[in-house]
Parts: C-alpha cells; sequence; structure tokens
C-alpha cells in the first residue's frame, strides 16, 4: 500500500465518521428542540425535559432563555 491510498483510505474512514457523528448529534439537537417546544408551549413539565436531556431544570431554563429571543 502506498502512503497515496493509505491517505485516501483515511480520508475515506473520517468522511464516513464524521457524516456518522453528525447525524447523531442532529438527532439529539432535533429531540433537544422537540421537548423545548413542549415546555414552552407547556404542554411538558421542565423537570420532565430537563431530567431527559440530562440537564437540571435550571440549565434548561437558561437554554430556554437564550434560544427564544
Amino acid at each position: 500500500m502506498t502512503l497515496l491510498q493509505r491517505d485516501r483510505e483515511k480520508y475515506e474512514e473520517g468522511k464516513v465518521e464524521g457524516k456518522a457523528e453528525g447525524l447523531a448529534e442532529g438527532k439529539l439537537e432535533g429531540i433537544a428542540e422537540g421537548l423545548i417546544g413542549l415546555v414552552v408551549d407547556g404542554l411538558l413539565d421542565i423537570d420532565i425535559a430537563a431530567k431527559r436531556l440530562n440537564k437540571s431544570p435550571e440549565e434548561l431554563q437558561d437554554i430556554i432563555n437564550n434560544t427564544r429571543k
């Protein structure tokens, strides 16, 4: 295997890993946005949403305040 072949393989591996990470992050962001929307609309208690997002209610309230301006 030449250095160029190895570099191409590493590049392709990086692309695949990056895409997987991006999809996972996007999914988590979508879930968070959905939960925040439910909290803002008064359909879900902030304590429940915070627990599902591994945040404290105070942290989640800060996020809501900073993103909903």
